[in-house]
């Protein structure tokens, strides 16, 4: 898959590109996952080979949503990320389970929700500008 990234060198540093893909022509983000090509096991984030079979992965697009499967909401954070904040780990259709920020409203989550892959800034400067760029979650609509 060699899907164009939008980055911008003078914005934010866009990270994880090896997981997360932004198409340029406008189609919805997505992030990537690694199949076994001997057992079919789905990995995430990106491996050389298959920790159950020592057999080389494929690269394969993973879905858009899942499910919520924890979550907790963070009140002192990291520099560069204003807290309260909320994480959480997202049970995909491909039986992976990933971690990443929450876009939503702390008062909206609840457990099992389908939420869906996009693209938000997850860490500013010391002024405030947005500084790093990635995938995180929300709710879908």
């Amino acid at each position: 898959m060699s899907e164009q990234i939008l980055v911008d060198a003078s914005g934010p540093t866009f990270f994880h590109p090896d997981l997360f893909v932004v198409p340029a022509d406008g189609e919805a983000p997505y992030l990537l996952g690694y199949k076994c090509e001997d057992c079919g096991k789905v990995w995430f984030p990106k491996l050389e080979i298959c920790p159950e079979c020592w057999t080389d992965l494929k690269q394969i697009r993973l879905s858009r949503t899942g499910k919520l499967y924890s979550y907790s909401i963070i009140h002192v954070g990291q520099r560069g990320i204003k807290a309260p904040y909320a994480v959480g780990y997202v049970d995909f259709p491909e039986n992976v389970r990933i971690y990443a920020q929450l876009a939503i409203p702390h008062d909206q989550i609840k457990l099992g929700m389908d939420v869906e892959v996009v693209q938000g800034v997850v860490r500013m400067d010391k002024n405030g500008d947005p500084a790093m760029i990635s995938y995180m979650f929300k709710a879908v609509e």
